[in-house]
């Protein structure tokens, strides 16, 4: 708050009185001043002042006082200089001061003179208000310009009103017909109460009628000043000035006196009885008189005045107690903002200082010293010399009354600008749900960067344009609202940050969004065929394969990674990353969704999390071929099925040539080999080939030169050539169709006889049938004629040979006992008509197949009887 000083300016008005005496010629006083009177200043009472007497050449005394406006303790007067003749006496009670002679003896005039030119004034009040006026009198009366009466205390204990009222008629001034005071206004209640040298009677009543008050005596005798009691009133153009709680007409009081000094206020009056109190403060100790205005008064000039007053433009003057601190903001004026150094208009501070005086009423001079010696030659452009505060101290001088001036003085210094980042770059995530690298910043999140320790008074607003920030928020540059605020408005704004000095400093704001997060319901596939050779559902995949489509969902210009995770909230937190997602192998069978984190590298803050990346391990086709009949060449044509297929899959049957054979779930095959057969599943994934082998078949060609019998031993065997048989896989029974049959191609141990020898083809191509022969012969027989072996030849023939076969029988001497041929019952142990005893016997079998080979075969056996 800025304190204002008042800067009155006192006029001297100029009087001049000439006195005349009935006996004698009296003096003649010419008084002038009108002068302007600073504040703390002394100034002369008068600036001319002569006195003649064509009657005298001096005299004993002389009273100068300050006869209205008056200040008690606060002003006074002195005399200055050095005058052998006079001394000063100065009355504070009654703002006089008495010049007399030394030892009670005259003043010469020319001394008297030159005293009174160096009498001054000097108030120490610095807001002095109101006219002063000095009277300049020979007597002792006080006089008082504004009536040009003249007032005197008489001091006499204990008087009566009514003693005082015939008193004071008595007496006279130079031929004044003296009365009881009557006072009319504040100046001449000041001069005649409280200037007064005692406290006494003046002349107001109202013993005609209670509570009509009159001034009974003087030219005013008769005129009512006041009707009522404590709560009346002064009629109209009348004055009064009652102590408060008066005239309370306690007792029968029914006339005026003024206050003893220290009850109430100081001058005013109270109502007392006639002989008022016998002692104390309302015992009567004198009485006022008044001279002047009677009817038959002389025309007497024994007083001189003059007057100073205060000019009105300068009564608003209030400087402030206590130095006045002007703060201006650091700038880069001396090509640094920092040092504590700018440049100042010290005019730009005088209407703070006269508090809305006018300046143009005053002139203003500015110094950089205390002694007002060093003047600032140009205060509208003054660049401190001295940093953290340096002072200034200016001399003001009113344009009308320019010989008034105040000093006085202000701090000025300059305050630091905002310490704020040259360029923040504040970074926000593209959140509301469309990638366009466009969303809604709160301005106020940048405070903190811009304020970081919260110093108080500092405040902040966001600017479009640096036209805008430097201009500070105002109707034509007005400040941005906060929140929310796109960046699609703009990516560059200004921020003001101003302190509590009112200094500010502009930043450059760069709003950068991070668009991490994806469209709603994106989602990336990455599908393979479990191709590994384990089908279990398990598959190494590269998670990166397609990594640039994730950065193709997001505005270019931005500096992003891609992570891997199996579980969100490992994902959210950024724990448990993939670490190697170029050769991650899904952890659960066929399919699995990888939650992907896209962070900005340029803002951690920023990241989007989701489901983003399905993977699926598609199984191949698993299926079995089944072949319900073997294949015959032989036969028909058979067919090849699918069997226990895992899905609905398409086939290719190829041959061992390659030639597609098929492309259904079944093949019609005419041929042996071995076919492949892959499945294809309705996702693409094809099956791991499957081969399968279809061995041909036919029935066997059982021909006579397939076997060959070893006969006619002790163990016959047939051996079946397997080779010549046809491409089957062969099984064979001996005497039965039904088998049991065996693999091996050999019969051991054959009986002689006729047998059928059958060839059953394994895979159903049906049984071949060949009948054989095994020739053996009888190791015995008995020819007993009981039925049983009663003959001897040759088994198993069967008419396989020709008829020109024959066998010899001889006995051990090599005689031929018998020749029988082989579809003959055979030998019936006789010889020549004569049965042959027990023995053994020898014989010579001689074959001739039907081809003429001729094949002879030896042997022996027994005749038992």
């Amino acid at each position: 708050m800025f304190i204002k000083h008042l800067f009155p300016c006192f006029l001297f008005l100029f009087f001049c009185i000439k006195i005349s005496w009935s006996q004698n010629v009296p003096p003649v006083i010419d008084a002038v001043g009108d002068q302007v009177y600073c504040p703390l200043t002394q100034i002369p009472v008068a600036t001319h002042f002569n006195i003649s007497d064509p009657d005298d050449h001096g005299i004993s005394e002389l009273f100068i006082q300050i006869s209205t406006g008056y200040a008690v303790n606060h002003d006074q007067l002195f005399l200055t200089g050095t005058h052998p003749n006079v001394t000063s006496t100065w009355n504070n009670t009654e703002g006089k001061l008495t010049l007399s002679g030394v030892g009670n003896a005259l003043i010469p005039y020319p001394d008297l003179i030159n005293a009174v030119l160096e009498v001054v004034f000097e108030s120490d009040l610095a807001s002095i208000s109101g006219d002063r006026y000095f009277s300049f009198t020979i007597g002792n009366a006080n006089y008082l310009p504004s009536t040009g009466h003249y007032y005197e205390f008489i001091s006499a204990v204990g008087i009566t009103w009514k003693d005082a009222e015939i008193a004071a008629s008595n007496l006279t001034y130079y031929g004044l017909q003296g009365y009881l005071a009557t006072i009319g206004s504040p100046e001449e209640s000041q001069l005649a109460g409280e200037q007064a040298s005692g406290a006494g009677w003046i002349g107001g009543t109202d013993e005609e009628e209670e509570g009509v008050w009159k001034w009974a005596t003087g030219p005013e005798a008769g005129d009512v000043f006041w009707i009522g009691g404590i709560n009346g009133s002064a009629p109209q153009g009348q004055y009064a000035n009652w102590n408060t709680g008066e005239p309370n007409n306690l007792d029968g009081e029914d006339y005026a006196h003024i206050t003893a000094p220290g009850v109430g206020v100081r001058g005013s009056w109270n109502d007392l009885s006639n002989t008022g109190s016998s002692s104390g403060d309302y015992q009567p100790k004198g009485y006022i008189v008044e001279y002047g205005g009677m009817p038959g008064d002389p025309e007497i000039d024994l007083s001189g005045s003059t007057k100073i007053s205060i000019n009105t433009t300068l009564q608003a003057i209030n400087l402030p107690s206590q130095t006045p601190v002007f703060m201006e903001c650091d700038s880069d004026a001396d090509g640094d903002d920092a040092n504590g150094f700018t440049d100042f208009n010290l005019n730009s501070y005088l209407p703070d200082l006269l508090n809305g005086s006018a300046v143009s009423d005053f002139d203003f001079s500015f110094y950089t010293d205390s002694n007002y010696t060093i003047l600032i030659a140009d205060p509208s452009n003054f660049r401190n010399t001295v940093q953290d505060g340096q002072p200034i101290y200016i001399r003001i001088f009113n344009y009308e009354f320019g010989t008034c001036s105040i000093d006085t003085s202000i701090l000025i210094g300059v305050a630091k600008l905002p310490e704020v980042p040259n360029g923040i770059t504040y970074q926000n995530c593209d959140k509301d749900g469309i990638a366009d690298g466009f969303t809604d910043f709160n301005l106020n999140e940048i405070d903190v960067l811009l304020n970081p320790n919260n110093a108080s008074g500092v405040s902040i607003s966001y600017h479009l344009t640096l036209a805008s920030a430097n201009a500070g928020p105002n109707p034509s540059y007005p400040a941005l609202d906060p929140s929310p605020f796109n960046n699609s408005i703009a990516s560059t704004i200004y921020s003001r940050v101003e302190n509590a000095d009112g200094c500010y400093a502009v930043s450059t704001i760069h709003l950068q969004v991070s668009t991490t997060s994806f469209p709603a319901g994106y989602l990336q596939q990455l599908v393979f065929c479990d191709n590994d050779g384990l089908n279990d559902g398990f598959y190494e995949f590269d998670l990166r394969r397609n990594e640039s489509e994730f950065f193709n969902q997001f505005p270019t210009g931005q500096n992003l990674s891609v992570h891997y995770y199996e579980d969100f909230e490992d994902a959210r937190l950024n724990r448990n990353e993939i670490q190697n997602p170029s050769s991650f192998v899904n952890t659960k069978t066929f399919s699995q969704m990888i939650f992907i984190r896209v962070q900005s590298t340029d803002n951690g803050n920023c990241f989007g999390v989701g489901p983003h990346l399905q993977l699926t391990v598609n199984p191949l086709p698993e299926f079995s071929v089944i072949q319900r009949e073997g294949l015959c060449l032989n036969g028909n044509p058979i067919v090849l099925e699918i069997d226990n297929p895992t899905g609905n899959y398409s086939y290719i049957w190829n041959n061992e040539t390659n030639d597609v054979v098929s492309t259904e779930a079944t093949a019609t095959i005419s041929s042996g080999g071995t076919y492949t057969i892959i499945a294809r599943s309705q996702v693409g994934c094809e099956s791991v080939p499957v081969l399968f082998r279809v061995e041909a078949s036919e029935r066997a060609n059982l021909t006579d030169d397939s076997i060959s019998i070893d006969d006619l031993s002790e163990a016959n065997t047939i051996t079946i050539d397997t080779e010549s048989l046809g491409i089957g896989d062969y099984e064979f029974s001996l005497g039965s169709s039904y088998g049991p049959y065996q693999d091996a191609p050999i019969f051991t141990n054959v009986a002689a006889g006729v047998y059928t020898l059958y060839a059953q083809d394994k895979n159903g191509c049906g049984v071949a049938d060949l009948e054989v022969y095994v020739m053996g012969f009888p190791k015995y027989f008995t020819p007993n004629n009981d039925g049983f072996n009663d003959r001897w030849n040759l088994k198993g023939f069967e008419g396989q040979f020709s008829a020109q076969s024959y066998i010899d029988i001889y006995d051990r001497y090599g005689t031929l006992l018998s020749r029988i041929q082989l579809n003959d019952l055979g030998w019936d142990g006789f010889y020549k008509g004569e049965p042959l005893p027990t023995n053994d016997y020898w014989f010579v079998a001689h074959f001739l197949d039907h081809e003429g080979k001729l094949r002879n075969y030896k042997g022996h056996f027994s005749l038992v009887r």
